[in-house]
């Protein structure tokens, strides 16, 4: 049988030779499929196992990505660590981490709204392009295809490559063998509805598969003689992945996929070509996190057909010297002589000055690269910020290619705020927010938010800083809004009351470095508080509150609703003076901390606040309260109140799954242990004493900002539910 198969191969490879007589040049072509894609990894081990050497690969969307990377010079081996190492929801997440953000957006943050904008560009409203720009995305196939940049044409690589893209304008297939080998790979699975197309060289791009999902054809017109074609089985989705963004788009474009395959299908010469089909089950193509599984059955796959495989293999010496070739083959960068940024149109330029300061004439430190990077796409200027490296007169020229967003420079969002502690204190409202972004050349933003519901608000500021790095700024602004006011007489809600409030103010700031903000202004402003329902228990005012305001702002926190690590303090000063013609004068100071660390799932968040008017008695609409969910979970919201006070809890959070971007982020369960006090209190109201709470919630990090659904108990035995959705 043995001696059968052996005349067998001979025969196969004698009838596949090339014309000078060689052994056949081998061809591989992968399959697109998302997720199911890491398949091609496991077929690559059993290759080189074989050692069978590689004359050209083409791949379309993730065979694009594997290939591009094995292309380039990879291993197998290394190929499966890039691809099973790396977090794919963050990958998928084009916002760099919170922490990274500039202190405006960590600020406007504060006031969540839905996880997308629409743009305004020349009088006209615009949708973004995709769920993903894909930021994240090219940065990580920049570090997966170091050791090929500067290269031209994809048959300089180590191993010739094609990619295969949709031209989005005319339907038609594009074969990608020139330009940034991450643009191309990038191109290749730009997925309808979930990346946005890449726009570059004048034609807009999107997934290839669309067109030719088993680029059969493509490969074979790259000179090679036999063929390896990795085509992706699975079954059909479950309703629980069509449930995803990525699964449901994926089932869509499954079937115009399907349709093209066919066609590839009949290309294949059973004579010479080898089909090798991975049986992935119930992996479907945005299950990322299965990569090893994925690996698997390309591994199961490929070992099927092994003796087929086997008749490619040379001897380990020719193997050795062909590995060595590719090797020769890449060219790391090691010094960056120059620094080029081009795509810029409204952002100045000044902005990328310390990243060219930083890198030219300077080893290449891609991972500082990235971080620069990602610190300038966090500002939500940009599309995309990508590198390459080029090279010119024996010279590295790395070029940052900033892509500002096509439907800016202004940006509507819309957001939901509601919460209601069953006791008979219910807030809605519904936030439109409008921000105007590069309005001249040091960046001055028109930021505007309206709230309508039972807190209405106007607020509208013009942010003009007075140079690049944003580090000293002015703000005038106005302020209108209204909101409830309780009274409780123990634990009896026994009025309501409006307080309405009218501000306008000129604010000083300066920017301290990357994770803090200063504040401080004069404002001139009227207060009107007047019974809605109820006994008129505290005063009736309409008071004049012109005075200062300060506040330092710091905060490193991963999310500005359920962070699970970071730091976070914010002391403010209010204080009408009398001097300037207030009405009542008093110095309202408070301050708030929090620290929140993980331990795998498990997060532990200490918060503790306090406030003083420094023995001034302040209005009953100013002075501190405490009561509600996390501030005395069990008691009413905003029950207590006093001219001092002083607050701790600390929180435990389990996380019980991670959300695919851009949904959110997490699902929840926790509970806290809270402890407050207030002085200088009034009395007949509700005396001065220690109180304590406690809580149990389910709390989810979504698009639509921090909910929680929430059960509280006090320290002397009463409950109550919490719903709060869009309020941190």
């Amino acid at each position: 049988m043995r001696r059968a198969f052996a005349t067998l191969c001979l025969v196969a490879a004698f009838g596949a030779a090339a014309d000078d007589g060689s052994r056949p040049r081998i061809g591989l072509v992968l399959a697109g499929g998302g997720a199911k894609g890491s398949a091609h990894i496991g077929v690559l081990q059993v290759l080189e196992e074989l050692r069978v050497p590689i004359a050209a690969i083409a791949g379309t969307s993730m065979g694009a990505l594997v290939g591009g990377g094995y292309a380039s010079g990879l291993t197998a081996a290394e190929m499966d660590e890039a691809v099973t190492s790396v977090d794919w929801n963050q990958l998928f997440d084009d916002d760099p981490p919170r922490a990274e953000w500039p202190m405006r957006r960590k600020e406007e943050s504060l006031r969540p709204t839905f996880g997308f904008s629409i743009g305004r560009r020349d009088g006209k409203f615009r949708l973004p392009k995709g769920a993903i720009s894909g930021q994240e995305v090219l940065l990580y196939l920049s570090q997966l295809t170091n050791g090929a940049e500067g290269v031209e044409h994809f048959d300089q690589l180590p191993i010739p490559f094609r990619a295969v893209a949709t031209d989005l304008e005319t339907g038609e297939m594009v074969v990608l063998d020139q330009g940034p080998l991450p643009l191309a790979m990038r191109a290749s699975m730009a997925v309808p509805g979930v990346f946005a197309p890449l726009e570059t060289d004048g034609r807009i791009y999107v997934d290839g598969g669309l067109v030719r999902n088993l680029p059969v054809d493509i490969a074979r017109a790259m000179g090679v003689d036999r063929l390896i074609v990795v085509k992706l089985d699975s079954d059909p989705p479950t309703r629980e992945q069509l449930s995803t963004v990525l699964g449901s788009i994926g089932q869509m474009i499954n079937f115009v996929f399907a349709q093209n395959e066919e066609r590839s299908l009949t290309e294949i010469d059973p004579r010479r070509d080898i089909l090798v089909r991975p049986q992935l089950g119930d992996i479907g193509s945005g299950d990322f996190n299965r990569g090893r599984e994925a690996i698997a059955t390309g591994v199961e796959a490929a070992r099927r057909v092994s003796d087929q495989l086997a008749c490619l293999g040379v001897s380990p010496e020719e193997y050795a010297a062909w590995r060595r070739s590719v090797e020769r083959r890449r060219q790391p960068v090691e010094r960056i002589d120059e620094v080029r940024v081009v795509g810029l149109e409204r952002v100045g330029a000044d902005l990328f000055e310390p990243i060219v300061e930083r890198h030219r004439g300077k080893p290449l430190d891609r991972s500082q690269l990235e971080s620069d990077l990602n610190r300038l796409y966090g500002r939500g200027d940009f599309e995309r910020i990508n590198y390459r490296i080029e090279r010119e007169d024996g010279r590295n020229l790395l070029i940052v290619d900033a892509v500002e967003k096509a439907w800016g420079p202004g940006y509507l969002s819309f957001g939901l705020g509601l919460t209601s502690d069953f006791e008979g204190d219910n807030r809605f409202g519904l936030r439109a927010t409008y921000r105007q972004t590069w309005i001249n050349t040091l960046g001055g933003e028109w930021l505007s938010t309206i709230n309508l519901g039972n807190e209405p608000q106007l607020f509208s500021e013009f942010y003009q800083p007075f140079n690049d790095a944003r580090s000293i700024f002015v703000a005038p602004y106005i302020d209108l809004g209204k909101l409830p006011l309780s009274v409780f007489l123990g634990g009896d809600r026994v009025a309501r009351y409006d307080v309405a409030r009218y501000r306008i103010g000129l604010d000083l700031g300066a920017t301290l470095g990357r994770f803090a903000e200063l504040r401080l202004g004069l404002m001139a402003g009227q207060v009107d508080a007047s019974v809605d329902t109820g006994s008129p228990l505290v005063p009736e005012v309409q008071n004049n509150e012109t005075g200062l305001r300060g506040r330092l702002l710091y905060d490193t926190r991963d999310s500005g609703g359920l962070a699970r690590s970071g730091d976070f303090v914010e002391a403010s000063l209010f204080a009408p003076l009398e001097s300037l013609g207030a009405d009542e004068q008093y110095f309202r100071t408070e301050i708030k901390a929090g620290t929140a660390v993980s331990q795998g799932p498990n997060t532990l968040t200490l918060n503790l606040r306090g406030g003083t008017a420094f023995g001034d008695a302040m209005p009953y609409y100013d002075q501190f309260p405490l009561g509600g969910f996390l501030k005395l979970s069990g008691y009413a919201n905003e029950q207590f109140r006093g001219n001092d006070y002083a607050f701790g809890s600390l929180m435990v959070q389990h996380q019980l799954a991670t959300l695919t971007p851009p949904l959110g982020k997490g699902l929840y369960v926790g509970g806290s242990l809270e402890v407050g006090r207030q002085w200088d209190v009034v009395d007949e109201l509700n005396p001065s004493e220690t109180r304590y709470g406690s809580s149990l919630f389910f709390g989810a990090d979504t698009w639509l900002g921090p909910f929680f659904l929430g059960f509280g108990l006090s320290g002397e035995g009463d409950t109550s539910g919490y719903v709060i959705l869009g309020k941190p």
